[in-house]
């Protein structure tokens, strides 16, 4: 399993990587007033990046347990600090992510958010579910207990 979820965020990787050198002519737009801008412009993929980094790099990891709104769910911003900080979480870290992916999948069950193309929110969906499995598979080794599987 692991190997089809590198696979996934390194095919993420590869299209952010083509969306930024193809987005010269693409405009700074924001597409919800509750998360970072959904297209896939340099200036928006980059601000996605950031948030990344800057999420992962929180030792105190605030974000974990914070409300966010479709927008930010959508942009997978905390998805992918979630697999970025994994192997750090505490029990009650992980069992908070676990529950957030939870609730981001029924958000995405709704369909893409404004400014998000349909690929990118299938991509955002699958991912959600393979990172929800890999904290749930942490959180088995780490914590015992089995949690369900979504």
């Amino acid at each position: 399993m692991r190997d089809g979820l590198t696979l996934r965020f390194v095919t993420m990787g590869v299209l952010l990587g083509c969306a930024m050198a193809l987005a010269g002519c693409a405009g700074f737009e924001t597409a919800s007033v509750d998360g970072p801008c959904l297209d896939d412009s340099k200036e928006c993929v980059s601000q996605r990046t950031s948030l990344v980094q800057s999420m992962s790099n929180d030792p105190a990891r605030v974000w974990i347990g914070q409300a966010v709104g479709r927008g930010t769910v959508a942009s997978g911003v905390r998805l992918f600090a979630y697999q970025n900080v994994r192997d750090k979480l505490s029990c009650p870290e992980l069992a908070n992510g676990i529950g957030e992916l939870e609730s981001a999948k029924q958000v995405l069950a709704q369909g893409p958010a404004p400014g998000q193309t349909m690929l990118r929110h299938n991509e955002i969906k699958a991912m959600t579910t393979d990172v929800r499995n890999a904290l749930a598979a942490s959180h088995q080794r780490k914590c015992g207990g089995a949690l369900a599987q979504g």
